[in-house]
């Protein structure tokens, strides 16, 4: 077997968790995007403890309303948005969530294949990080308005 063939193979495409509250994308520890440290493959009592996070720590995390003057305030409009999940171990040994989170269209078919990445667009793009043994969010960022 060539190494493309291996590479290939390890490639594993996301599992859509879609509920009536939130459409998500859960993806493998084998996945090929740059996520830093130790991967790990959350589950999806992981994804629903980290959603539980979103639905009563966002609003608090977000009161500076960065780059949400002219665009969606996020904690107001979480529905609207689909999320992918990565699962890390950081440094300290932590298991960590990275949550990438973009307003839903039509454009981003490839969401469940690999990490949706955008220049710009105010708070339709914003990721923050989740730790699963604390139920902590923290590093909210929200992409820039150009």
């Amino acid at each position: 077997m060539n190494s493309w063939s291996q590479d290939h193979r390890s490639f594993q495409v996301a599992d859509r968790y879609h509920t009536s509250k939130f459409d998500v994308a859960i993806f493998p520890e084998t996945s090929l995007d740059m996520i830093p440290g130790k991967r790990f493959t959350p589950t999806r009592e992981d994804i629903e403890k980290a959603e539980t996070a979103l639905k009563t720590q966002l609003q608090e995390l977000n009161k500076p309303l960065v780059n949400q003057h002219h665009s969606p305030i996020i904690h107001k409009k979480l529905r609207k948005y689909k999320r992918q999940y990565f699962g890390y171990i950081n440094d300290k040994g932590q298991k960590i969530l990275l949550i990438n989170s973009f307003w839903n269209k039509k454009e981003y078919s490839y969401w469940l294949e690999s990490k949706v990445s955008v220049l710009d667009g105010g708070s339709y793009y914003w990721s923050v990080n989740y730790d699963l043994e604390t139920n902590e969010l923290f590093d909210l960022y929200i992409n820039g308005s150009a």
